[in-house]
């Protein structure tokens, strides 16, 4: 399945590197230090400017630490919370939103989502890090924006098996680990479009503005593939068919065709 993005001739490229929560030890050991929220936002803080912090990832980790939590990055740091999640957005002036469907955060730009990170495959770390958690949301992962032909890069902070760098996480994965995200805008760095590929789920007419009065270029029928693209005004989506006519479709009659 793939993301929504701008339809513009434009190519997203990292603009930073992997941000990690795993702090470096004697030894060359690794601890968490509960981070996983401060790491995705810093890294997307990063892409859409880099100069946002003076100094290297650690220090911004720190910076959003203080006013998520208000209290340093340190080993034993609590748990950052939704509402700790949504002050330190504010802080940096995210205009971000939160949802529970996972639909969603498919087709945004960006999304720091809550998984249950034992679920994620193909696994990059053990699960018995999240202890003896239960189900539920215990890790926050930055959903990149579309990239080398696919939707389903992510900046997991705790990412350790590929040598702490972006992964790439089956879908079917992250949607049964999947227990909402924050929806994050556009950097302004090329973010591109990603057909989404959807069906009809209601017979209707393929309009050629968003609304019911213009004229219908065809009629589809329930099950017609098509493909959808960020555009949509008032309940309506942009689509195109598989035989390359475009048009708006009410977005209530689509429904999202897992590849």
């Amino acid at each position: 399945m793939y993301r929504n993005r701008k339809e513009q001739p434009l190519v997203w490229t990292p603009q930073h590197n992997h941000v990690s929560q795993l702090h470096p030890g004697p030894g060359g050991t690794l601890s968490g230090w509960n981070d996983c929220w401060e790491a995705c936002l810093a890294r997307y803080l990063r892409e859409r400017n880099p100069a946002v912090c003076a100094g290297d990832d650690w220090a911004l980790i720190d910076a959003i630490s203080r006013v998520a939590r208000g209290l340093p990055d340190t080993p034993s740091n609590p748990d950052t919370t939704l509402a700790d999640a949504a002050r330190s957005l504010v802080a940096y002036e995210v205009a971000a939103t939160w949802t529970a469907g996972y639909q969603d955060a498919l087709q945004a730009p960006w999304s720091i989502c809550l998984v249950d990170g034992r679920l994620l495959k193909p696994a990059q770390y053990p699960a018995d890090w999240f202890g003896r958690s239960g189900c539920g949301g215990n890790h926050f992962i930055l959903w990149l924006p579309f990239w080398q032909g696919s939707a389903n890069w992510f900046d997991d902070p705790l990412c350790y098996a590929n040598g702490q760098r972006d992964c790439q996480y089956d879908l079917e994965s992250v949607a049964a680990a999947f227990q909402g995200a924050y929806l994050l805008p556009g950097t302004g760095h090329g973010e591109v479009a990603a057909p989404v590929p959807m069906q009809v789920t209601v017979r209707c007419g393929l309009k050629v503005q968003p609304n019911h009065a213009c004229v219908a270029l065809a009629q589809l029928a329930p099950g017609t593939r098509v493909t959808a693209f960020n555009g949509d005004s008032a309940g309506w989506q942009r689509v195109r068919t598989a035989a390359g006519v475009g048009g708006w479709v009410p977005r209530q009659y689509l429904q999202a065709v897992p590849q």
